[in-house]
C-alpha cells in the first residue's frame, strides 16, 4: 500500500472516534513522524496520540478500527495480485503461434518486474515506462497501444507485432526506473527474480530474446 492510501486508512479508521481540529492534528502527527515506518508504528502512534486525556480511554478502540483498515487495504493488494495473475493465465491461454509467445513473454516479463516492488514504487515505475515511450522509436499507433496497456485500460492485442528491440526497450525503461528508485542491486534481484519465474512458470518459452 502506498502512503495515500495508508493515510486515507488512517482517517477513515479514527473519524468515528474524533473530528475536526483532533483528526487534523492526528494526521498532522502521522504525516510528520509515522507515515514512512511498517506496520508496528501503528502501536507509537496511537500511544503517542492518546497522550490526550481526551481520547486516552479510546485507544484499544482506536487500535482495533486501525488494524482493521490497514488489513482491508492488505486484502485489495492480494485481491489485485491474484486479478493479475488470472490475467497473466488468459494471456498465456490466448496466444499459441511462435510470435504471440515472445509477446506474452513480454507482457509477462514488464508485468512481474512491476508487480514485484510495492503499490508506491509500482505505481512510479510504471509512471516512469509511460512518459519516456516518447525515446522508443515505435509508431504513433504503437505507442498509444502501449499506453493503453501500461494504463490498464485494454490489454495489448493477440495480433500486435512488435519487434524485439522494442520489447527490450520497455523492458529496459523499467528496469532503469526500478535502478533510479530502489538502487541497482534492488533492480538486478527484481529481474533476476523475474526471469527464474518465468522460466519456471513456463519452462517452453525463452526469454533470453528480451534481455
Amino acid at each position: 500500500m502506498n502512503s495515500l492510501q495508508k493515510r486515507q486508512a488512517i482517517k477513515d479508521a479514527l473519524t468515528p472516534f474524533i473530528q475536526g481540529r483532533q483528526l487534523a492534528n492526528a494526521l498532522n502527527l502521522w504525516d510528520e513522524k509515522y507515515s514512512h515506518q511498517n506496520h508496528f508504528a501503528l502501536q507509537h502512534y496511537l500511544r503517542e496520540l492518546c497522550h490526550d486525556v481526551e481520547v486516552a480511554h479510546l485507544r484499544s478502540r482506536m487500535l482495533q478500527s486501525l488494524v482493521t483498515a490497514f488489513s482491508s487495504l492488505q486484502d485489495e493488494r492480494q485481491a489485485r495480485q491474484q486479478q493479475a495473475q488470472r490475467v497473466r493465465r488468459n494471456v498465456v491461454s490466448n496466444m499459441s503461434s511462435g510470435y504471440m509467445n515472445e509477446l506474452m513473454v513480454f507482457v509477462l516479463l514488464v508485468e512481474k518486474l512491476i508487480e514485484s516492488l510495492n503499490d508506491e514504487m509500482a505505481t512510479r515505475t510504471r509512471l516512469y515506462v509511460l512518459e519516456n515511450l516518447t525515446k522508443v522509436k515505435i509508431t504513433s499507433q504503437e505507442r498509444l497501444v502501449l499506453q493503453q496497456w501500461l494504463n490498464r485500460i485494454t490489454p495489448l492485442r493477440h495480433d500486435l507485432k512488435l519487434n524485439h528491440t522494442v520489447m527490450q526497450h520497455v523492458i529496459n525503461l523499467a528496469y532503469v526506473a526500478i535502478c533510479e528508485y530502489q538502487g541497482p542491486i534492488k533492480a538486478d534481484q527484481v529481474l533476476q527474480t523475474s526471469v527464474s519465474e518465468i522460466k519456471a512458470e513456463f519452462p517452453e518459452i525463452g526469454v533470453d530474446f528480451l534481455l
